[in-house]
């Protein structure tokens, strides 16, 4: 009776294995004529294009090369109309704006982490919509004149000598190192914000230094004072 019970489960294994192989053969066979299937409809819808393009360029005939606009384009050359002629003179003297502003650029290229860059420009823009609401004007000038404001003139750099003292001096800052300051004072100041949002606590610390109540005038007023106090080392050429 046992060997009877131990030949059925060998049998019923050994059926097993080949079933299986059999199933997933057909399952690979299946999702091979699925693909086929699939690039023969693409083939198809591409053939019934270049027939409907070809039937329509009989109807229609070989296109009139005496037209002067296709003169135009056989020559090479655009004669502007009275219209255009009109709106061209309308647009002269205006400046040409820019796709992405070199100031927003740099400031969402500090808030960004591990290289993800689209997240950093939605937090950057949903921060200046929020300064668009509240203050109900341009924000990139208000983020501008923000950091124009809030950026340092000078700041501290030390210099080693021969001797026991190293020299503290004075040294002026760029546009973009001013811009680069002001901006992380005021990242600074969003971190001490309620909000769980970090959008909602930089457009709001934005306003706050646009105003002249953000924590960072304080800093600035710090280096200020310290650069004073060492513009005796500052070496006139």
């Amino acid at each position: 009776m046992f060997r009877s019970v131990t030949t059925l489960r060998v049998s019923t294994v050994s059926l097993a294995r080949p079933l299986r192989a059999v199933s997933s053969g057909l399952g690979l066979r299946f999702q091979s004529t699925i693909k086929n299937t699939s690039q023969d409809e693409d083939t198809e819808s591409w053939l019934n294009a270049v027939k409907e393009l070809k039937a329509r360029y009989q109807s229609e005939g070989v296109p009139d090369f005496e037209s002067p606009h296709m003169q135009q384009l056989v020559q090479e050359k655009f004669e502007p109309n009275s219209e255009q002629l009109a709106k061209f003179e309308s647009l002269q003297g205006k400046p040409i704006p820019q796709k992405i502003d070199s100031v927003v650029q740099h400031c969402t290229n500090m808030i960004m982490k591990d290289g993800k860059k689209a997240k950093a420009e939605r937090i950057m823009t949903r921060a200046l919509y929020i300064v668009r609401l509240q203050l109900r004007e341009d924000p990139v000038e208000v983020l501008k004149k923000t950091l124009d404001q809030l950026g340092p003139l000078m700041e501290l750099k030390t210099y080693k000598t021969r001797v026991a003292k190293n020299l503290t001096v004075p040294v002026p800052l760029n546009e973009r190192q001013r811009n680069r300051r002001a901006f992380l004072w005021i990242i600074e100041g969003s971190e001490k914000r309620r909000s769980k949002d970090f959008a909602v606590r930089l457009g709001e610390e934005i306003i706050s230094a646009y105003e002249g109540k953000s924590s960072g005038y304080d800093k600035r007023l710090q280096m200020h004072k310290a650069a004073m106090l060492h513009r005796a080392y500052i070496k006139l050429r």
